[in-house]
């Protein structure tokens, strides 16, 4: 099956019977206005809040209509890809041909958060695959030497808005160098999200040079197709 994107404001919003639903692999539930969700052709319960915000309370922060905010919950049951170059999302019966096994894993320590390793300075960097994110980030230590290029407002559910600086950083990934941008979270927030093992958040971003196909079952994530 696939589903068209809308990817707005760097955010993942699958289209699917005319709703619009957020594809958020670092929320561990779903949220909605209804008892039920209905999607991929499936129904699952849903939950109303998500650190405190309701499903209007996100869409107002996101800039858009959303029905639903679907996380782990539900993502865990499918094999899906993001592909951002045709603006698709795919579920897949089994795993496609065609596939790059890269070795990463989506680890049950982190509430079964995707993640993967990149390079900076060569040195490797766990990072979290958060699709809710429409901006990554990353560890302050990793920024003192450069200078930021710019400015940007971003939110997280329980927290608010925030505005982040954002640098331009070097990043490899899958034996591929990326120019990637970063933003700093807050104080607060990198002391509870990037104080352990896991020093990188890479949102959306990432869709544009991958498209990456996420195995929950497997605990697996595969790349289908790069251009970079």
């Amino acid at each position: 099956m696939k589903y068209p994107i809308d990817v707005f404001d760097n955010h993942v919003i699958v289209v699917d019977n005319n709703k619009r639903f957020l594809i958020d692999t670092g929320s561990p539930i779903s949220i909605s206005n209804e008892n039920e969700i209905e999607i991929f052709g499936m129904t699952y319960g849903s939950t109303e809040r998500y650190l405190g915000a309701d499903i209007d309370e996100i869409s107002n922060l996101v800039g858009c209509h959303l029905d639903a905010l679907i996380g782990n919950n539900v993502l865990k049951n499918y094999i899906f890809q993001i592909d951002f170059k045709n603006q698709l999302f795919f579920v897949w019966d089994s795993l496609p041909r065609e596939t790059i096994n890269i070795d990463e894993y989506i680890d049950a320590e982190f509430a079964g958060m995707p993640t993967i390793q990149i390079l900076i300075n060569q040195k490797p960097i766990r990072s979290f695959i958060d699709t809710g994110a429409k901006i990554s980030y990353l560890n302050k230590q990793y920024v003192q030497r450069f200078d930021p290029l710019d400015k940007k407002e971003d939110f997280l559910p329980g927290f608010g808005k925030f505005e982040t600086p954002i640098y331009n950083i070097p990043i490899t990934f899958y034996g591929k160098e990326i120019t990637f941008n970063f933003g700093i979270l807050p104080d607060r927030l990198e002391e509870g999200m990037l104080a352990g093992s896991v020093q990188a958040i890479l949102g959306a971003d990432i869709f544009s040079h991958f498209s990456l196909i996420f195995h929950y079952a497997n605990n697996k994530i595969y790349i289908k197709d790069l251009w970079i």
